[in-house]
């Protein structure tokens, strides 16, 4: 496990894509104040949109994660001196889930910075928002991304291990960021009677990168945070799963 974590943390760090991943997430940062009528306390709490945009930077890294090495043929090399092809596929997912942290952290960094370059002391930290200190509900809506991280990484890996297409699967990426919060909410209300199943679909999960900081939410996803909780970490261990079933399969295939 120990040699493939580092094989994988090494070719990882030596692409330029982490460096590119962090220079997008502050142009994208930028890009949402630019898009807001002004700077609100909401917006602060989001991290001018750090969580949403950190989700789409994740899931094309992740779809790009395996397919390029499909795509340049090194993953028969790495099959070949690994034994255990779901220590390979592990080793890929924990440096996901570590960049994502890296990057959420510079998210957080950016939006202090921000914040006092835009309006300086106007807002303080120390302001209440739905309950919540401005600091601590950035912090809460920072680590419900986390979770939703680890539901995103693992479903992308899964879908462009279905799909073996990364470009549609960043497509699929953008859908469920800027469409899944509304194409669930449409379906619970289509369908109020089973509101309290359809609260569990999978585009449901999204709303805990805001809920963990805005009570009020829960009234839209009909789910407490323990549940929603609960219910991205049980997706992620399946999509997890379902993922090394597959990646197990096409290895032994050796199919590109």
């Amino acid at each position: 496990m120990k040699t493939n974590l580092l094989r994988e943390f090494y070719k990882f760090t030596h692409r330029r894509i982490p460096l590119y991943g962090l220079l997008v997430l502050l142009g994208l940062m930028l890009y949402t104040i630019g898009t807001s009528y002004k700077v609100t306390p909401s917006l602060i709490t989001q991290g001018f949109g750090a969580g949403q945009w950190t989700i789409i930077i994740i899931m094309a890294i992740s779809s790009d994660m395996i397919a390029m090495e499909w795509r340049d043929h090194t993953m028969t090399t790495l099959l070949y001196k690994t034994s255990n092809k779901s220590i390979l596929y592990l080793a890929k997912f924990i440096v996901l889930v570590v960049y994502s942290f890296i990057l959420l952290v510079f998210g957080i960094i950016f939006s202090f910075i921000i914040k006092f370059l835009m309006v300086g002391s106007k807002y303080s930290w120390q302001d209440n928002f739905n309950g919540h200190s401005l600091i601590n509900a950035l912090f809460l809506n920072m680590g419900g991304t986390m979770l939703y991280l680890l539901f995103i990484i693992s479903l992308s890996l899964m879908l462009v291990l279905l799909i073996k297409s990364n470009a549609t699967v960043i497509m699929i990426g953008l859908a469920i960021g800027f469409f899944g919060t509304d194409l669930s909410s449409l379906a619970i209300s289509a369908f109020s009677g089973l509101k309290s199943i359809l609260a569990w679909n999978p585009l449901n999960m999204i709303n805990i990168i805001t809920q963990l900081s805005n009570r009020e939410m829960a009234s839209i996803t009909y789910l407490t945070n323990s549940e929603l909780i609960i219910a991205n970490l049980v997706y992620a261990i399946i999509f997890f799963w379902i993922g090394i079933l597959i990646f197990k399969k096409r290895a032994i295939l050796g199919r590109e």
